[in-house]
């Protein structure tokens, strides 16, 4: 047990050791690079000499700075690279705070969406360390769903919050694009990157974006019955029998409770992604990476990032896409065409959203369950077919991401011994707030009647 430091009141302290302890028994879950117990209960006697009464611990992915901790997005050439600044979103955190115990693993440079990274191993699903915590911020995830602290930041690109919120049962905030400051964060995609928050309750999530961006409260009606869009294509099909149960559930708990579900068509917002998507990533990624490595004074260029890279799946897709000599490479005339579409693509987003009158539009935020870890990197099998990985896994939150819209995740009630499953709500860009109070209310429809 990790003894707090000091006399007198020490709550700070206490709490820090009790999460240091409780990172110690979920070790194998293998959710950080690097647990900083010293500074973090330093910190906490500062704290409790203080006399704070704001005492909490967080955990911080490892693309995100930490000042004095290395920051290595999950790849080998940044293991050593210390940053001497926070990321404006900790500091803020920090600032209101929180303490930080430690960074927490992820799949490889955030490309990837089981967080099995091949330098610092794969992360394991606090609902069962044999399965895949999902990603990319899947340390962040399993660190909170295991209850090491009650709240975590990671990064999204695609689903990256979201998909490993809704497979291990608990809540992520994938906010507007923008409206987190994305300053001291490793970039993938410019336009698609976000910070983003992960909890164990929804609540918290909702009071760390008060903090974060200074809103409060909630722009709508919460006595009016909620309007929901029911995803006519893509979004609802093609589900695991667990997903697909717990969906069929939701559906009918809400409307018992008076929720008003709107078909919608949602495949042209699907083939906006499939369009867009890859070609933002890889016509961003090299200029705003080597931009990254510059102002970081980093000592290492993008080419010597991509040699060590640990997985060559990564690195070969970087290389062949986003390097002006790979096979695969569009050039800028490609991404600005990907821009365009992408203002057309939050366009109809806005259409679908506002023509139909609707508060959010729900569907399952994963279409299959965790599976076993270090089986199913490249497929998995769904309703008795082998489907890739990656693409299956951000099917349903790879849309509103690019589009640069709000999403959260809810976990949904699930019967043993199914894994967590995860619902999906996303609202208009902007409306962050708004949607957090949805979400409040379907979470509520939703664990009537269930304990977790």
């Amino acid at each position: 047990m990790v003894e707090p430091r000091g006399d007198g009141p020490r709550p700070a302290q206490e709490a820090v050791s009790a999460a240091l302890d409780r990172a110690a028994a979920v070790a194998g879950l293998n959710a950080f690079i690097t647990l900083d117990g010293g500074r973090a209960l330093d910190e906490a006697a500062r704290h409790d000499a203080r006399g704070s009464r704001d005492r909490w611990c967080l955990v911080v992915k490892d693309n995100i700075h930490v000042a004095g901790l290395p920051n290595s997005a999950g790849t080998p050439a940044l293991k050593g690279f210390v940053p001497d600044r926070d990321a404006p979103v900790v500091r803020t955190l920090r600032a209101a705070g929180a303490i930080v115990l430690g960074k927490t693993n992820m799949h490889e440079l955030a490309l990837g969406a089981t967080s099995y990274n091949h330098t610092f191993g794969a992360v394991g699903n606090a609902a069962d360390p044999g399965l895949f915590a999902g990603g990319s911020s899947g340390g962040t995830a399993a660190a909170v769903a295991a209850g090491v602290v009650d709240a975590g930041l990671g990064t999204d690109t695609g689903g990256s919050v979201t998909i490993p919120a809704a497979l291990g049962g608990i809540y992520g905030l994938r906010p507007t694009a923008g409206r987190y400051p994305s300053a001291g964060i490793t970039p993938l995609s410019v336009t698609r990157d976000t910070p983003g928050l992960l909890a164990r309750a929804l609540e918290r999530i909702a009071a760390l974006d008060s903090l974060i961006t200074g809103e409060t409260g909630s722009a709508r009606d919460p006595g009016r019955p909620l309007r929901l869009g029911m995803p006519r294509h893509v979004f609802a099909e093609d589900l695991d029998d667990p997903v697909a149960a717990a969906w069929q559930e939701a559906v009918e708990r809400l409307a018992a409770d008076g929720a008003e579900w709107v078909p919608v068509d949602t495949a042209h917002l699907v083939e906006y992604d499939a369009r867009v998507g890859v070609p933002l990533v890889f016509g961003e990624f090299a200029a705003a990476f080597t931009r990254y490595l510059d102002e970081h004074r980093a000592g290492l260029t993008l080419s010597d990032v991509l040699d060590a890279a640990a997985d060559p799946g990564i690195a070969g897709m970087l290389r062949e896409g986003a390097l002006p000599t790979g096979s695969a490479y569009t050039g800028p005339d490609a991404l600005r065409a990907a821009l365009a579409e992408r203002r057309a693509m939050q366009a109809a987003f806005d259409d679908l959203l506002d023509g139909n009158g609707l508060d959010a539009v729900l569907g399952p935020a994963v279409p299959v369950v965790a599976r076993p870890l270090h089986r199913h990197e490249q497929t998995l099998p769904l309703n008795g077919r082998e489907v890739p990985t990656f693409f299956t896994l951000i099917r349903n939150t790879s849309p509103a991401a690019t589009a640069g819209m709000p999403s959260v995740a809810v976990p949904l009630p699930v019967t043993a011994p199914s894994p967590p499953v995860g619902l999906q709500l996303t609202g208009r860009r902007g409306s962050d707030r708004a949607l957090l109070s949805v979400a409040g209310r379907v979470d509520a429809v939703l664990r009537r009647g269930h304990t977790r």
